[in-house]
């Protein structure tokens, strides 16, 4: 009778860890979904064109899949390596020759992304406000992840030794020895490969535990490391109600940072600018490089010009609803122009070269705290020539004399006490 209850205590057991792992893999499947939010929502949606093309159907427009994950990981590598495919070189010249940027994402993971583009959820109509909100920050789901594969291996363990120690109280039973035959003294019993990893992992006790050590520091050092992720939105592209090139404006066109972002120099934010700053140029200027009149006759219905008749049309006007990229929680203090004009700090130093940013514009750094003070510890401040820092000059060498020093950084001027910046 004991024998029976055994054998049905292992078949839960068994029953218990397929539905784990029926669980882990289903969610990675559904891993399409969010990775595909992260990498190409930015550009593209599955049933209509945005930036790029509509990817419903995508795999039947190529030859091969093989083709198709070269084009989606590096499509300018894959445009030299294969001047041949025609409908490749057509569909980059299709969209005015703006290359796919590079996805640092592996053949598991762009297939997945292709899973759920195959088969994604009920497309469902959605209002403004519900697009605003789509354009945030997309959500990180690595830890959420991780603390499940961790769930579902502890879960594992359990299951593992639970089985190991009904298969222990068969085999005993079946010896007919009422438990005083060791686990190590049976072999030439008739077991499955399955019974017999239990029985080598039983008898390997001392190697089991350090694997399960090491595999147990390894999850602990992946959860520690992600937590550093949280809130760090490096990359973030958000699609903005007009498609703003700043490759064109800045790069191109040579227009200062501060024409547009005049607050940079005079207080604590940048400022976004007002559609009249736009109107400054765009009252000639009708037709853009990239898209024509489409994206500029947005700015005149925000201004309310009419440029048949060169002149403002009386009316109620709604500003332009710009998505902020750049933001630093609200416990952190960051002025514009204490480093802009104060520090001489250019713009690209912390925003990257937004010279050469087509669109969307997106955030360049992590603008985490410890960006921040390793820039503070290692940035000379540009004290020359810049009268405000004369006196605070003339102090700093006094105070370093024995060291001989006469360039300073911000950590010397006491640059990273906590109340700058946090107060």
């Amino acid at each position: 009778m004991s024998l029976k209850i055994s054998i049905n205590n292992i078949k839960v057991q068994l029953s218990i860890l397929s539905l784990f792992l029926v669980l882990a893999l289903s969610g990675y499947s559904q891993d399409g979904k969010n990775l595909f939010k992260a990498n190409c929502a930015a550009c593209h949606k599955i049933e209509k064109k945005l930036i790029g093309p509509a990817l419903l159907g995508v795999e039947d427009r190529w030859e091969n899949k093989e083709n198709l994950i070269s084009w989606i990981s590096n499509s300018g590598q894959y445009l030299k390596d294969n001047p041949g495919d025609s409908y490749a070189q057509d569909l980059f010249k299709e969209y005015n020759q703006l290359q796919m940027t590079a996805m640092p994402l592996s053949t598991a993971e762009i297939e997945s992304i292709l899973g759920y583009i195959a088969a994604p959820p009920e497309v469902k109509t959605v209002g403004p406000e519900q697009e605003e909100t789509a354009s945030a920050p997309q959500d990180d789901y690595t830890n959420m992840w991780l603390f499940s594969f961790a769930i579902i291996f502890i879960v594992l363990i359990s299951v593992i030794l639970s089985v190991k120690a009904s298969l222990k109280r068969i085999l005993l039973e079946l010896k007919g020895e009422d438990g005083l035959v060791a686990i190590g003294e049976i072999n030439d019993m008739d077991l499955s490969t399955y019974q017999q990893t239990i029985l080598w992992a039983n008898r390997n006790t001392k190697w089991m535990i350090v694997v399960s050590i090491f595999a147990f520091i390894g999850i602990l050092y992946i959860l520690w490391s992600s937590i550093w992720t949280i809130g760090v939105y490096k990359g973030y592209a958000p699609e903005q109600p007009i498609k703003f090139s700043h490759k064109i404006h800045a790069g191109d066109d040579g227009i200062d940072c501060v024409y547009c972002h005049s607050g940079a120099e005079k207080g604590k934010t940048s400022g976004i600018p007002s559609v009249n700053v736009c109107m400054n140029c765009h009252k000639g200027i009708e037709s853009g490089k990239l898209y024509g009149t489409e994206e500029i006759s947005k700015i005149y219905d925000a201004a309310g010009w009419d440029s048949d008749n060169q002149k403002y049309i009386p009316r109620n006007q709604d500003p332009i609803e710009w998505i902020k990229i750049h933001n630093l929680p609200d416990h952190v203090y960051f002025n514009h122009s204490q480093h802009v004009v104060v520090g001489k700090v250019d713009c690209k130093e912390c925003h990257g070269d937004v010279a050469t940013f087509d669109y969307p514009m997106h955030q360049e750094n992590d603008l985490t705290m410890g960006w921040c003070i390793e820039c503070h510890r290692t940035k000379d401040v540009k004290m020359n020539g810049n009268p405000y820092y004369d006196k605070l000059h003339a102090q700093l060498v006094e105070k370093y004399k024995s060291e001989g020093l006469e360039t300073f950084t911000v950590n010397q001027m006491g640059g990273i006490e906590c109340a700058k910046c946090h107060y």
